[in-house]
C-alpha cells in the first residue's frame, strides 16, 4: 500500500469546512484567551503618565518692537534653557522646591515656530508633580538669570493647569480583541493543517492514488430529512432507492455498483455471493448493501440479502420489520430450524431476507461453523445474487473469518472517517483470503464545489431556489 506522508489530491475544501464548524469552539476559546491574557498584561504594565505646559512670550526688557529682535531672543533663551533643563543643578532645584528626594518627570522647553513664544512642557506619573515642576521652573528663572540672556522678560501667555486625564489612557480593548483575532486566526491555520494532513481518506481519485485500489463506486450524501418538520420528527429513518424523496443522484450512485457487480457476475456466472464489509461502524455498509440488493431487485434478478452481523442486527430495523415477525438466523445455524423459516420475502421490495433480531455474542462460532457455509452455498443456488452484510472488520473478526465463505468482497469508506492504515489492514485481509477484491466504495461523499451555470455554492447538492424547486448544484468532473 502506498506510503507517502502527504497527498495532494486527498484534500477535499468541504472536508476542512467540516472541521473547522466543528471545532470552532477551540477557535473562539483561543480568541478569548488571547483576548484575556493581553487585557491581564496591558493593566499589569499600564503606567498613566500626565501632561502639564506652559506658554511664555520671551521679548526683550528694552522692547525695540522688531519682530525679528524678539524671535532671536527668544531662540537664545530657548536653547540655554534646553541646556540647563535636565542637568543636576536644575534638578536639584526642583526637588527642593517640590521637597521630593527625586523627581521621575521629563522636561522639554521649545520654541513654537516663528514666533518667540516658548513652550514648556513637563510629562510625569503624577499629575500635581507634573504641575508644580513647571511653576519650580520658572521661580528659579532669576536663580539662574545669570545663565541666561538678563534682558529677556517672560510673560506668562497660557498657564499650566493640573492634568485630570492622563495622556496614555488605558484602552485595551483595540489591542486586546487585535491580538485575539490573532490567536485565533493561528488556531484557524493549525486546525486547516490538521485537517489537510489527517490521514484519512477525503476524495474519489484518493481512493486510488492512496489507498491503490478500485473505487467501485461513489454513494453520495443524502439529506434524509431536509425540512424542520422532518428533522423534528425524524420522519425518514433510512435512505433507500425506492423512497419518492430520494434524489436521483443518490440513485444513479447505487446503481453504479449494482453494474459493477453484474459486470463481476457475468465475468464468471458460478460466482455470485458479495460481501459487503466497513473497517469501522457508522460507516453507512448496511444501508449501502440494502440499496445494492433493492437495485438489483429492480432489474429483474433473484436477490437473498444476509445480514451476518449478528452482533448488532441493522436490517430488519431499517426496514422497520417487527422483531415477532423474524426467524433468527443463529436458529438455522444452530440446527433449530429449516432455511424456508428463517427466510423472510419482502414482496414489495422483491427480496429475500435472513436475519437476526436479536444481538448475539460470540457469534464467531457460528460464521466459522459449517452451516454458514451451507446457507451461502444454498443462498447462491437459490438466487442469482447473495448480498452479505458484515459487522465492521476492525472490530470484530466475523468479517474476516467469512472471507473464505463468499465470492467477492468490497470494502465501504466513509469519507473522512477511518484512517488510512486501518484501511490497509483491511484491505491486506481481504486481498490475502481467497475471495476476489473488487475495491472500495467511498460512501457518504460531500464536496463543495461551483456550478458555473447555477452560480451557486453547494455541499454535494442544494435544494431550494427562489421558484421553491430542487436544484441539484453539484458539477460533476
Amino acid at each position: 500500500m502506498s506510503k507517502q506522508a502527504f497527498n495532494i489530491s486527498n484534500i477535499e475544501i468541504f472536508s476542512i469546512i467540516r472541521d473547522l464548524s466543528r471545532r470552532i469552539w477551540i477557535i473562539l476559546i483561543v480568541g478569548m484567551i488571547g483576548v484575556m491574557i493581553t487585557f491581564s498584561v496591558m493593566r499589569e504594565n499600564y503606567v498613566p503618565t500626565y501632561t502639564s505646559t506652559a506658554v511664555y512670550v520671551v521679548s526683550p526688557s528694552q522692547s525695540t518692537g522688531y519682530v525679528m529682535t524678539n524671535k532671536r531672543m527668544a531662540e537664545n533663551v530657548v536653547t540655554v534653557f534646553q541646556n540647563l533643563m535636565n542637568t543636576d543643578i536644575m534638578n536639584n532645584r526642583i526637588m527642593r522646591a517640590l521637597n521630593k528626594s527625586s523627581i521621575t518627570s521629563s522636561k522639554t522647553v521649545e520654541l513654537i515656530e516663528e514666533t518667540n513664544l516658548m513652550k514648556i512642557t513637563v510629562t510625569s506619573e503624577d499629575p500635581i508633580e507634573s504641575f508644580q515642576t513647571i511653576g519650580a521652573i520658572m521661580n528659579n528663572y532669576y536663580d539662574l538669570s545669570d545663565y541666561l540672556n538678563s534682558d529677556a522678560v517672560f510673560d506668562e501667555l497660557r498657564s499650566p493647569v493640573v492634568a485630570t486625564n492622563p495622556d496614555n489612557a488605558f484602552t485595551p480593548r483595540t489591542r486586546s480583541l487585535q491580538v485575539g483575532g490573532i490567536c485565533a486566526l493561528i488556531a484557524l491555520l493549525i486546525l486547516i493543517v490538521i485537517s489537510v494532513f489527517r490521514k484519512t481518506i477525503k476524495t474519489e481519485s484518493a481512493v486510488e492514488d492512496a489507498l491503490e485500489v478500485d473505487l467501485v463506486g461513489t454513494v453520495y450524501h443524502e439529506e434524509k430529512n431536509r425540512t424542520i418538520k422532518a428533522k423534528v420528527v425524524q420522519s425518514v429513518k433510512t435512505l433507500l432507492i425506492t423512497s419518492p424523496i430520494i434524489t436521483a443522484k443518490f440513485i444513479e450512485s447505487i446503481n453504479n455498483i449494482r453494474m459493477k457487480i453484474e459486470y463481476a457476475r457475468d465475468r464468471d456466472t458460478t460466482k455470485n455471493a458479495f460481501m459487503i464489509t466497513s473497517v469501522c461502524e457508522n460507516e453507512g455498509k448496511s444501508t449501502v448493501s440494502l440499496n445494492v440488493a433493492l437495485s438489483l431487485a429492480k432489474e429483474g434478478k433473484k436477490v437473498i440479502l444476509i445480514d451476518a452481523d449478528m452482533r448488532k442486527p441493522a436490517i430488519y430495523k431499517m426496514l422497520d420489520i417487527p422483531k415477532s415477525k423474524v426467524t433468527d438466523m443463529v436458529k438455522l445455524l444452530q440446527g433449530k430450524c429449516g432455511m424456508d423459516e428463517v427466510i423472510y420475502k419482502d414482496l414489495d421490495m422483491n427480496i429475500d431476507m435472513i436475519m437476526s433480531n436479536t444481538g448475539h455474542s460470540r457469534t464467531h462460532e457460528y460464521v466459522k461453523s459449517g452451516a454458514m457455509k451451507d446457507l451461502i452455498k444454498k443462498c447462491s443456488m437459490l438466487a442469482d445474487y447473495v448480498i452479505v452484510d458484515t459487522p465492521p472488520m476492525a472490530l470484530v473478526s466475523d468479517a474476516e473469518a467469512l472471507l473464505d465463505r463468499v465470492d467477492y468482497c468490497m470494502l465501504v469508506i466513509r469519507q473522512d472517517f477511518s484512517y488510512e492504515k486501518d484501511i490497509n489492514n483491511c484491505i491486506t485481509i481481504i486481498e490475502d483470503s481467497p475471495c476476489e477484491f473488487l475495491g472500495c466504495i467511498l460512501n457518504d461523499y460531500k464536496v463543495f464545489r461551483v456550478n458555473s451555470k447555477q452560480h451557486a455554492y453547494g455541499y454535494g447538492y442544494g435544494y431550494g431556489n427562489k421558484d421553491e424547486k430542487v436544484v441539484e448544484i453539484y458539477e460533476d468532473k
